[in-house]
């Protein structure tokens, strides 16, 4: 299976709509985002129609419209670009992007306690293999 390609800023917005509805026309969308965004249905249109060519979505037609639905699961479009900045911007190290997480995000201590333990977890893992 091939690579998917990245997702603008605005498609992870439609995304996001399209995710939380499960599925969806052109007018769903655009009437859940109108408040938010203002996009009027031929952007939202010309974005799902290139979304489904990226491989992010389906579309089936159901009478005279088409019906859209998320091919890819949220979680696993959020990997795919943690994945790529890791690889891409921090050389594969992933201490870099933990550090800044704590560090830019302000984490509580308990969410670095779960992170301690999460990590202590691993490398029990590791030690058992």
């Amino acid at each position: 299976m091939k690579p998917l390609p990245d997702m603008s800023k605005s498609e992870w917005i439609l995304m996001e709509s399209l995710w939380n509805r499960r599925r969806g026309t052109a007018t769903d969308l655009q009437q859940d985002l109108q408040e938010q965004q203002g996009w009027a249905y031929s952007t939202v249109k010309t974005m799902l129609d290139r979304l489904v060519e990226k491989g992010y979505v389906k579309a089936r037609r159901v009478g005279n419209v088409y019906e859209y639905q998320p091919k890819v699961r949220r979680k696993a479009a959020v990997f795919r670009v943690v994945d790529d900045v890791i690889d891409r911007m921090l050389e594969g190290s992933v201490a870099p992007f933990v550090s800044e997480l704590v560090e830019r995000r302000n984490l509580s201590n308990s969410e670095i306690s779960e992170l301690r333990d999460m990590l202590d977890r691993f490398a029990a893992d590791e030690d058992d293999d």
